[in-house]
């Protein structure tokens, strides 16, 4: 399984590495994906949550800081060293790689506010917000390969985690604006 592991990391860290000029936008994008700024995605869900008097919503704002925790836990406790690059080298703070926060915390933040638009925008401006948001959460993912700070299976971990904590979100807490 390992090697099946490296081999698809490999192979899909080579293929998105190859991509040039890219630094600038894959560097908004995991900036967009950032546990601090998904944090803030779900800080502002709660906000709106408590000032319209909607426990459901506040709630699902909690779940982004939950999700993002037990990513870190899983960090923690399966301590898989990161890629071995420049950006690696240069980040300010270091942890492990597996899962990938940022796309953890994108997956739920940006996926619950694409399963609000959806119910909260008319059509066809629903379906065009949640699929720029779905867009968004892929870059993500997509820019810490890109940038070296992940493999491609910490980041397909991220994006499981995420939907997994999401359809929790969605099936047991219901929110609704």
């Amino acid at each position: 399984m390992r090697t099946y592991i490296h081999n698809f990391d490999l192979k899909l860290t080579l293929l998105i590495q190859q991509w040039r000029g890219l630094e600038m936008p894959m560097t908004i994008f995991t900036t967009l994906g950032h546990p601090v700024t998904t944090m803030g995605v779900g800080l502002l869900i709660i906000f709106v949550g408590w000032f319209r008097t909607n426990a459901r919503l506040a709630y699902a704002g909690m779940g982004v800081f939950v999700m993002l925790g037990i990513g870190s836990l899983l960090k923690l406790l399966l301590k898989r060293d990161r890629p071995l690059t420049e950006y690696v080298n240069n980040m300010m703070f270091t942890s492990f790689s597996f899962p990938s926060g940022h796309t953890v915390g994108s997956t739920v933040a940006y996926g619950l506010l694409a399963y609000l638009a959806w119910h909260m925008v008319p059509g066809p401006w629903n379906m065009i917000v949640a699929g720029l948001l779905i867009v968004l959460i892929v870059m993500v993912g997509i820019s810490r390969v890109y940038l070296g700070a992940h493999f491609p299976s910490d980041v397909v971990a991220g994006w499981l985690l995420g939907l997994l904590g999401l359809l929790l979100i969605i099936l047991i807490i219901k929110p609704t604006v």
